[in-house]
């Protein structure tokens, strides 16, 4: 059988101006150097929001929540789990 592990990290998205969103989970590694894991690029916040629930964790509500963050601010964080 096959062991997973729970990744933890912060979750940053970033809408571009031709309306696609960047996201990837960022996690610091032992040496203190962090690294992005998980990077996307969804075609829009339909899709990123979708992503959000489905690879990053988040829960429905969460993934509505920093939708709107995101449409506000053109980009947000949040703690995530892979």
């Amino acid at each position: 059988m096959t062991k997973s592990a729970i990744v933890f990290g912060v979750l940053n998205a970033r809408l571009r101006t031709n309306g696609t969103v960047e996201t990837a989970l960022t996690v610091r590694e032992l040496s203190g150097q962090r690294i992005a894991l998980r990077p996307l690029l969804a075609k829009n916040l339909d899709t990123a929001e979708h992503d959000f629930v489905d690879t990053y964790n988040l829960t429905p509500t969460e993934a509505a929540a920093f939708r709107v963050r995101i449409e506000r601010d053109g980009s947000a964080s949040v703690p995530a789990a892979i």
